[in-house]
């Protein structure tokens, strides 16, 4: 009995020094931010801009209104079209990545991860260098007789959604590419020998069996494209307003904290249902196969 109770003991320590830094570092830097922005989210302001911790309903109401109403559809339109643009481009290169030798696949995986591991903002900095009016770009096109006067491509929408597909490229292709490596090649050869085309493989075969990879890719696309705001602010010129840009506004500029964590709460949560979603695609799957 005894050394029934020391073991417990012992399993209940070494689970506290296992799990007590996580749940502790979880605690301090995730569930106490996000109560104390709930709680701001409820709460007004004074005259001063002071925050007034009184119950209030006043910042949703103002979320509601048609201007905010408009940058909230906008922001999640944009990052609906930036997450697909990503996986046309992210799907092939992952196909090819996994399916290629070991020397290639390598070669591939490196050439998406270290461009990952410089600063975003300093790789931001890097397409206004080359997309701008003396950049290399238009010196190019404007050397080989192309064009006679230097193209606008900074500060317009181009130049956002390709800043925020070349971000967030890697956090597509990564999910892809193990989920593709993942489909054994005799699959693909038994359905090559009972008579099915590449339309049929990929149809059939490889696209499905990728679907974890895609929504894992989608989950870490599409969260992330709604809160960007410095890409918006480099590459846009500060004149395409999404979401991101209105919370950091509301906290440096305006200090109406209550409307920015009103803001913040909103898109939180429907965040939360894409990734609820996610996990209820992959269980359904999960009970197929």
């Amino acid at each position: 009995m005894k050394e029934n109770e020391k073991n417990k003991k012992q399993s209940l320590g070494s689970m506290l020094l296992t799990i007590g830094p996580m749940g502790l570092w979880t605690t301090i830097f995730f569930l106490f931010p996000f109560i104390y922005i709930l709680v701001v989210s409820f709460s007004s302001r004074n005259e001063f801009g002071n925050i007034v911790y009184d119950f209030t309903l006043k910042a949703y109401q103002t979320l509601i209104r048609p201007v905010y109403m408009t940058v909230i559809y906008r922001t999640i339109l944009m990052a609906f079209v930036v997450t697909f643009l990503v996986i046309l481009i992210a799907y092939p290169y992952a196909y090819i990545a996994a399916r290629a030798g070991k020397k290639i696949q390598q070669f591939m995986l490196m050439g998406i991860i270290i461009p990952f591991w410089t600063n975003g903002l300093l790789r931001i900095y890097a397409i206004m260098n080359v997309s701008s009016a003396n950049g290399v770009i238009n010196s190019l096109l404007m050397h080989i007789g192309l064009i006679t006067e230097p193209l606008q491509i900074l500060y317009t929408p181009f130049a956002v959604y390709f800043g925020l597909i070349y971000s967030l490229l890697p956090l597509m292709v990564m999910p892809l590419y193990s989920s593709l490596q993942k489909i054994d090649s005799s699959i693909l050869e038994a359905g090559r020998d009972l008579g099915a085309s590449s339309f049929q493989l990929f149809t059939q075969v490889i696209f499905p069996l990728s679907l974890p990879g895609i929504m894992g890719g989608v989950v870490l696309v599409f969260v992330p494209s709604m809160f960007n705001f410095y890409v918006p602010d480099a590459l846009g010129g500060g004149k395409m307003m999404i979401i991101g840009n209105v919370i950091s506004n509301q906290f440096s500029i305006s200090k109406n904290w209550p409307f920015g964590s009103a803001l913040a709460v909103a898109i939180m949560l429907f965040s939360s249902l894409i990734i609820l979603l996610d996990n209820k695609v992959s269980s359904v799957r999960q009970e197929e196969n």
